[in-house]
């Protein structure tokens, strides 16, 4: 699907998402004291229908982490993991061993919550810092069945008409640790010309 886009304007976008995620992973590997690094990165544009099967991609079943953001091109950015990894990295935060129930429960949710606000904010403050503009944001919301929470999102009906969106995505991994997982950022794909003029006009453009 990307191929419905000039290589350059993948090169610009391919830049700002990089950009973007070195910085929350930067700031989150400070917090939990590890080297946290994305492993790799892609850009499409894929009907938002199919979606449930990027986020439960795996026999484990994923925890999806999101926040919505609202400015000139309303987008969604989210966390991708199973519950085990999310637990991990909180007692990193913690810098302590805490004791988490095997399922996600109401002992846990509110620390998984937590985890997902300190991530995706590095990643909206990442945002901020490149657009110069203030994104404003929800509360951040956590879902176990990726196939209802697409419907969530707010990009359309996607039980009457496909849905095309803009994703970008990174796996990262925790280094020297079993912990990764999924960052992902989603945009209406007819914004893709705002979103390159806003971009281009603060990255460095590599050809």
């Amino acid at each position: 699907m990307t191929k419905m886009l000039p290589r350059y304007k993948i090169q610009i976008m391919k830049n700002f998402w990089e950009s973007c995620v070195d910085e929350a992973l930067v700031a989150l590997g400070k917090m939990i004291r590890k080297d946290v690094r994305p492993i790799e990165s892609s850009i499409k544009i894929e009907l938002i229908n199919n979606l449930s099967e990027t986020l439960n991609h795996t026999k484990i079943s994923n925890i999806i982490v999101y926040t919505k953001i609202t400015n000139s091109f309303n987008s969604i950015v989210l966390i991708c993991s199973p519950l085990n990894n999310y637990l991990k990295l909180i007692d990193m935060l913690l810098h302590k061993k805490i004791e988490y129930y095997e399922a996600l429960d109401q002992e846990n949710i509110p620390s998984v919550i937590e985890l997902g606000n300190i991530i995706n904010g590095y990643f909206i403050s990442s945002l901020n810092s490149l657009f110069e503009e203030k994104f404003n944001f929800y509360e951040t919301e956590i879902s176990t069945n990726p196939y209802r929470v697409i419907e969530d999102f707010g990009f359309g009906d996607i039980y009457m008409k496909k849905i095309r969106v803009l994703k970008f995505e990174s796996d990262f991994k925790v280094l020297s640790e079993n912990i990764n997982g999924k960052l992902i950022l989603l945009t209406d794909m007819n914004k893709i010309d705002k979103i390159l003029e806003n971009i281009s006009s603060k990255l460095h453009i590599v050809r």
